[in-house]
């Protein structure tokens, strides 16, 4: 009976184990994955300097400069003269601060010729006749 009960005991530790170390490994493959899809995601990813109550002069020079998350300076920036630097990090996905394809730029009204744009400027897409209703079905 003694020895059946120790058989019974181990396999309970056994499953136990086997248990614990499956969530922790269901745990882990999700973050390993989000941690691989946002690194290709962000690129370009880039950091802003959002200044403090009182920021310093070094601060303040750099402006609403933006950097690379790699090539982002440490805060506090070398010649911070802040007792507390309050300084911390904007996030952004990408260094542009505005679309650089504005349509209404400084070349739209140049005949196309001259800019080498192919694209047609007349809408090719008619308007649907009439709305779009989605029915719900009771």
């Amino acid at each position: 009976m003694g020895e059946m009960l120790q058989i019974v005991g181990l396999i309970v530790v056994v499953a136990i184990v086997a248990f614990v170390w499956r969530q922790m490994a269901r745990k882990k493959l999700p973050h390993l994955a989000t941690v691989a899809g946002r690194a290709a995601n962000r690129t370009y990813h880039c950091v802003e300097i959002r200044r403090g109550t009182h920021a310093c002069k070094a601060v303040q020079s750099l402006g609403s400069t933006r950097f690379l998350s790699d090539e982002a300076p440490r805060l506090p920036v070398p010649g911070c003269t802040a007792a507390q630097c309050t300084c911390s990090f904007i996030h952004h996905d990408d260094r542009r601060d505005d679309d650089r394809r504005n349509p209404y730029g400084q070349f739209a009204n140049l005949p196309p010729f001259i800019t080498g744009e192919r694209r047609s400027r007349i809408e090719r897409r008619k308007p649907q006749e009439g709305s779009f209703r989605p029915s719900i079905a009771s």
